[in-house]
């Protein structure tokens, strides 16, 4: 399968800083996730909601606790960002009608 020209990061404009451990944070710059973060992540706890701060506090170069100061406007952009670095769309692994012919199956 061929490599699709996807962005390593996305930076994240804040509708609402935060001060953070490095002082005013007013735009995230966010990594594309690797395995090893998602093993990370499952650090924090057992919840999901704690995992996925979690991940995005380790994708953006952060800590837990700095994103929980987060307003919900600007969590919900890093969500978003977040589902873009993962996008699936992509071509298909074979070209369509490569796998035979359809054939039609009663449900009954």
């Amino acid at each position: 399968m061929e490599k699709q020209d996807k962005p390593e990061t996305v930076e994240i404009t804040l509708d609402y800083p935060i001060v953070a451990g490095k002082g005013r944070v007013e735009k995230l710059i966010m990594r594309r996730p690797k395995v090893r973060d998602l093993k990370a992540s499952s650090r924090f706890g057992s919840g999901a909601e704690n995992q996925e701060v979690a991940m995005f506090a380790i994708l953006t170069g952060l800590v837990p606790e700095d994103l929980d100061g987060l307003d919900m406007v600007d969590y919900a952009k890093l969500q978003d960002s977040f589902r873009g670095l993962l996008d699936r769309s992509r071509k298909p692994v074979a070209p369509a009608g490569d796998a035979g012919e359809v054939v039609q199956v009663s449900a009954e």
